[in-house]
C-alpha cells in the first residue's frame, strides 16, 4: 500500500471510528489523530523510545468525575489545530509514566491537554480499564478514545464502542485488540482464592500488558499448578531457566494489600518488576493457573512429529508446539510486529 493510499485508509479509518463514538464534527480532529496515531507508533525522545498512552474527549470534567481519586495536571490551552496535538504529544510524552496518561480535551476553538491519573496503588487497575475498558462508566455527555502505541508500527485506537488496530506497515491486521490479554489473565488467576480474584486480574493485565508494549515479542505458557503437571512440563520443556522456588506473586499481592505497609508494597513492586523482565526475555515464560513464575528463557523445542505442517518464525512456531505438547492450560504469543494469538484447553474442548 503506497504512503497515499495508506494515509487515506487510517483517515477513513478514524473518521469512521469517530462518528461511531459520536464525537463533534472538529476540522482538525481527524487530522489531529492521525498526526498523533504516526507519531506514536515509534515515538522517541531524547533518544529513548516512549510509549505514551493518550485519551481524547470532548468533555474532560465529565469524565474525571466517573475515575476514583482522579489528580490532572493541566499543560496547556491553545486554538485547535492539528499542530497543537503535535505539540501536547512532545510536552506531555515524558510525563506519562508511572500512572500518569496524556489526556486531550477537545472543544470547538480550543484544545486543552496535560496528564491525569486514577491510579492509587500499584495495584489499581490501568487508565485504560477504568477509562474505556471493562470498568467504564461512560456516560451519554461526553465521547472518549484511547490511543496507545501497542506493537511495532501498530497504534490501538478504543472507545467505548468502537476499536481499531492501525497499523503503518505493508501487513494488514485484525481491527480487535486487549481480549486475548484478558483471557490470559484469567487463566494466571483461576485457580487463586476468590476474594481477590478480580483484583489479581486486574494486576496481571496492568504488569503484563506494559511488558507486551515495551517488548519486541513474547511467548507465554500458563501450567496447572499439579505436582505431576509440572514434573511432566519441565521434563519436556527442559532447555531454560526454572526457578528453584517459585516467585508466589498472588502472595506478595495479597500481602501489599492486607497488611499495606511499605515493605510490602515495594516488595510487590520489585517483583512486578522482575516478571516484567523474564515476560521480555527471549523464550517462553511459564506462569502457573495460580500466579507463580516458575521459569523463564525456556526455548520450545519439537518433539517427534510436533513439528509438522508447521509454517511462519521462529516464534509462531515455538507457540504451535506448545498447544501440541500438552502441557499448558494457555498459550499466548505476540509476535514483533504486534499480533496476539491466544490458546486454551477450554478451546480445543
Amino acid at each position: 500500500m503506497e504512503e497515499r493510499s495508506l494515509r487515506s485508509h487510517v483517515l477513513d479509518l478514524i473518521g469512521s471510528f469517530l462518528y461511531q463514538e459520536n464525537f463533534p464534527h472538529y476540522p482538525y480532529l481527524r487530522e489531529g489523530i492521525l498526526d498523533l496515531v504516526d507519531s506514536t507508533s515509534s515515538y522517541r525522545e531524547e533518544g529513548e523510545e516512549l510509549y505514551p498512552e493518550i485519551f481524547i474527549t470532548n468533555n474532560i470534567e465529565s469524565v474525571l468525575e466517573t475515575l476514583p481519586f482522579c489528580k490532572n495536571v493541566e499543560i496547556d490551552r491553545k486554538l485547535g489545530t492539528v499542530k497543537e496535538f503535535s505539540n501536547a504529544l512532545k510536552l506531555c510524552a515524558p510525563l506519562s509514566r508511572n500512572g500518569w496518561v496524556i489526556y486531550i480535551n477537545v472543544e470547538e476553538e480550543y484544545i486543552s491537554y496535560g496528564v491525569v491519573s486514577s491510579e492509587i496503588s500499584e495495584l489499581s487497575p490501568t487508565f485504560r480499564t477504568q477509562a474505556v475498558g471493562e470498568l467504564s462508566q461512560n456516560g451519554e455527555d461526553y465521547s472518549i478514545a484511547y490511543l496507545q502505541n501497542v506493537g511495532n508500527k501498530t497504534v490501538l485506537l478504543k472507545g467505548s464502542e468502537a476499536s481499531a488496530l492501525i497499523c503503518l506497515t505493508l501487513n494488514s491486521k485484525g481491527t480487535s485488540h486487549g481480549h486475548e490479554l484478558q483471557k490470559l489473565c484469567s487463566v494466571i488467576t483461576q485457580d487463586i482464592n476468590e476474594q481477590y480474584k478480580d483484583i489479581s486480574v486486574s494486576y496481571f493485565q496492568k504488569l503484563i500488558g506494559n511488558a507486551l508494549i515495551i517488548g519486541h515479542g513474547n511467548l507465554i505458557g500458563v501450567v496447572q499448578d499439579d505436582e505431576e503437571k509440572l514434573t511432566a512440563l519441565k521434563a519436556r520443556h527442559n532447555d531454560g531457566v526454572y526457578l528453584r522456588k517459585p516467585i508466589d506473586m498472588y502472595e506478595l499481592l495479597a500481602a501489599s494489600e492486607v497488611e499495606k505497609t511499605r515493605e510490602a508494597c515495594t516488595s510487590n513492586r520489585l517483583y512486578s518488576s522482575l516478571l516484567e523482565s523474564m515476560l521480555n526475555h527471549d523464550g517462553m515464560t511459564v506462569i502457573t493457573t495460580s500466579g507463580k513464575v516458575l521459569g523463564y528463557h525456556i526455548f520450545v523445542k519439537p518433539q517427534g512429529n510436533e513439528e509438522e505442517g508447521l509454517v511462519g518464525g521462529a516464534r509462531t512456531r515455538a507457540f504451535e508446539i506448545m498447544k501440541r505438547s500438552e502441557c499448558f492450560e494457555c498459550c499466548f504469543y505476540k509476535s514483533q510486529d504486534g499480533s496476539e494469538k491466544i490458546w486454551s484447553v477450554t478451546d480445543a474442548r
